[in-house]
């Protein structure tokens, strides 16, 4: 079978995304105004053939349902940390044992410092502490997203150094314009850019 094969409008040619195909990705979603942004992500990465299950923060449930994500993935969508995958299995582990690959599209800054810091208070912050051989071997893929002066505080600035040197891969943010109306970086790379950062890191699963 032919490899999946899209087109995007606003560039000139179509990309194939056939590393993509069996590769199972947890995709975690913060409360960023860019979170609506994921669902495009989530419905290409299914149509690339990926498995793909999704971890929602509460802030993130705020601005896009739930069932969005179930809708284009179909697959259920979780968004706490009692809820489990299966009867009797610890939720965050069974999503961290099942998954490939990890990306959060978008991280806010608050979801930065808890990685940095080691802060589990809510299921997305939880699995992404459990992923420690994902992180290690390369398999976490982040998509900052903010206001930009908060992308330029010292405090945030010294977290994406420490979840840089954990072994987190960063993509964006990028500039653009922002949900405030400015034009500056902090805007989320786009849903088909994050995928060809997701298929470098797929390139390297050996299956």
């Amino acid at each position: 079978m032919s490899p999946r094969v899209f087109c995007e409008s606003r560039s000139s040619g179509c990309v194939s995304y056939e590393m993509l195909k069996g590769i199972n990705i947890l995709l975690g979603v913060s409360g960023g105004v860019a979170a609506y942004k994921a669902v495009d992500l989530a419905s290409k990465l299914t149509a690339a053939e990926a498995g793909v299950n999704t971890v929602m923060t509460a802030a993130a449930c705020e601005l896009v349902g739930p069932k969005s994500f179930e809708a284009v993935t179909c697959s259920a969508v979780f968004t706490g940390l009692w809820a489990t995958t299966e009867e009797y299995r610890i939720g965050h582990i069974a999503l961290v044992d099942w998954a490939d690959i990890v990306v959060v599209a978008p991280v806010t800054a608050n979801i930065i410092g808890k990685i940095a810091n080691g802060i589990c208070d809510d299921l997305l912050s939880t699995t992404l502490c459990a992923s420690t051989n994902l992180i290690k071997s390369g398999m976490a893929l982040l998509a900052p997203a903010m206001n930009n002066n908060m992308w330029a505080n010292k405090a945030v600035q010294r977290n994406v150094k420490t979840i840089k040197q954990m072994g987190f891969k960063l993509i964006g943010p990028v500039k653009g314009r922002l949900a405030c109306g400015a034009e500056a970086i902090g805007r989320m790379a786009e849903p088909q850019d994050i995928i060809k950062a997701i298929e470098q890191i797929a390139s390297k699963i050996k299956k």
